[in-house]
């Protein structure tokens, strides 16, 4: 997509971190090839980018906030 780091809005850092969380703490294994059946990845405008969840798919992550720790 040829986007750089800060391009990407906080919930898409946030969906990233909740993910990573899980993967450690729970064990369950979601790779990239999962991950992308799951989301698209849409600009915001101004060259910022966000995951968008795919229609028809299950919310894996349902609400994340710049509080979350765990």
């Amino acid at each position: 997509m040829g986007m750089c780091y800060i391009q990407a809005m906080p919930m898409m850092w946030r969906v990233l971190y909740t993910l990573e969380n899980i993967i450690e703490q729970e064990g369950v294994e979601i790779g990239v090839s999962k991950f992308s059946q799951l989301y698209n990845i849409v600009s915001h405008g101004s060259h910022r980018f966000l995951f968008k969840h795919k229609p028809g798919q299950p919310h894996q992550i349902l609400k994340t906030t710049k509080n979350d720790t765990h």
